[in-house]
Order: C-alpha cells, then sequence, then structure tokens
C-alpha cells in the first residue's frame, strides 16, 4: 500500500478532527468489519474513517437517502448493495489500494467484476447543494448500471 494513499487518507480523517469537527465512533476498536461477499449486480460503497467530520456524515446521509429513493426495488432485490465500510478498520484497508482512494470517498462498483468501479468524486463540491448532490448520485448510479 503506497505510503502516499495512506497519508493521504489520514490526513483527510485529521483534517476533519483539527477542526474540531470530528468525532471518534464509539465502536472504533470493535472487530474489524469482514469484506461484504455479494451477488449484487451495483455495490455503492461510502468509504470513511474513524473520525469523521460534519461533512463527511453528510455526505454519507445524502448518499444513503440519495440511493434509497431511486432505487429502492434494487436494494429490496439485493440487485443494488449501500454499503458504508471504515477503511480504518484492518480488513477494510485493501480499498484503499483496490479503488484508489485518497479520501473519503463515494464508489460505484461492478458486484460480478469489482475492478470495474467509479468514485464520484463531485460529492465533495455538492455537499452544500443536497437536490444537486442526489441528482449527481442517482445519476451517475444509473449510468454505471446501464454501461
Amino acid at each position: 500500500m503506497s505510503a502516499v494513499v495512506i497519508a493521504s487518507l489520514a490526513l483527510a480523517g485529521s483534517a476533519c478532527v483539527a477542526e474540531g469537527r470530528g468525532e471518534p465512533r464509539a465502536n472504533a476498536s470493535a472487530a474489524p468489519q469482514a469484506t461484504p461477499r455479494t451477488r449484487a449486480e451495483t455495490v455503492v460503497y461510502y468509504f470513511h474513517g474513524t473520525s469523521r467530520c460534519h461533512t463527511c456524515r453528510t455526505i454519507e446521509a445524502y448518499a444513503a437517502e440519495a440511493v434509497r429513493a431511486a432505487f429502492g426495488a434494487e436494494l429490496a432485490s439485493g440487485r443494488l448493495v449501500w454499503q458504508p465500510l471504515n477503511v480504518d478498520e484492518a480488513a477494510n484497508q485493501h480499498f484503499i489500494k483496490d479503488y484508489q482512494l485518497y479520501t473519503r470517498s463515494l464508489v460505484v462498483v461492478d458486484g460480478s467484476n469489482p475492478k470495474r468501479f467509479k468514485n464520484l468524486e463531485r460529492v465533495w463540491q455538492l455537499v452544500r447543494d443536497k437536490p444537486a448532490f442526489a441528482k449527481y448520485v442517482q445519476d451517475e448510479v444509473r449510468a454505471f448500471r446501464k454501461s
């Protein structure tokens, strides 16, 4: 794993704490989450760290809401999975390399070919505009699923 990637993720998490907005999760010492095994056509991951600022939490909440609103039937059937994951946990650190993460990220992944993915990087730019954020996430997930 690249030291630059690890440092970037650590910096992103520490920036939240340095701004006085980070809140360590109560279960930060809990056992690492296992990597999800799924037969889903599409997985929408929100990759976060243990310390999370208000903006990080907002991105997760808005993304979850957007995915549930547009893809409720797919979620119910298991064809699409919404999965927040803490990349600070040892079992999940491989995702940093797998999906070239450099900060907290929303990533759409092909369930049958995990090497095919798209990082929805504009979530950081759109977080202050909830309707635009939701439209962006929904449009990107739809386009990814069709491609």
